[in-house]
């Protein structure tokens, strides 16, 4: 686990904090659209959004939560959206979620299937989206799903784009923008994403 069960309990006492749905719990302030015809399944995890730098102080920065008709969060282990994160599941879509971070003013857009592991570590002002919304002459799909694996590290400023599975162990740099299929244990760099480095190993 990223965080220790003291964290999560420090950001519940201290914290101007709102209770969105079981497990799920937001800071002050945030605008959140859920719809009553949604499913939220916690699996023995919890979702904390809109969490500032410093877990004692109040925060200054909105969060946006938008989780439509007939979508799916489920939530399989802990995971932290740091302050100014946007958060939208989009109707029909299915967004699960392991355990880990998205740090500030990241932004996670599910319209179609959006898979995050265990242990994963995505940076500030990241993109995470499984759709194009809106499509090319003769481009025959506009979304596809997105599988990121365990202990992945996603860098600053990057941005992981539809039908893309990001492999076990591996560390996308900082802006980079990831197109295609990353191996395991593999480190990735540029625009597009190419694989720059194979078989590493990274720690928090």
């Amino acid at each position: 686990m990223i965080f220790s069960e003291n964290f999560f309990k420090k950001i519940k006492s201290r914290l101007n904090t709102v209770k969105l749905s079981k497990n799920f719990i937001a800071t002050k302030p945030i605008s959140a659209s859920i719809s009553k015809k949604a499913s939220i399944v916690f699996n023995n995890g919890s979702i904390f959004f809109n969490i500032p730098q410093n877990h004692l102080t109040q925060n200054k920065t909105p969060g946006y939560i938008t989780i439509e008709d007939n979508s799916r969060l489920i939530c399989n282990g802990h995971f932290v959206f740091s302050s100014g994160c946007r958060l939208g599941v989009v109707k029909n879509a299915v967004l699960t979620l392991g355990s880990g971070y998205m740090n500030y003013d990241s932004k996670l857009y599910c319209f179609e299937k959006i898979t995050i592991g265990n242990n994963v570590a995505i940076g500030e002002n990241v993109i995470i989206r499984d759709s194009d919304n809106h499509s090319l002459s003769g481009q025959r799909h506009i979304s596809a799903p997105i599988e990121i694996c365990d202990n992945v590290w996603i860098g600053m400023n990057a941005t992981i784009l539809k039908g893309v599975t990001i492999g076990e162990g591996s560390v996308i740099a900082a802006g980079a923008v990831v197109t295609h299929d990353i191996p395991p244990h593999s480190l990735a760099a540029g625009v597009p994403a190419k694989v720059i480095r194979k078989n590493i190993s990274w720690t928090l």
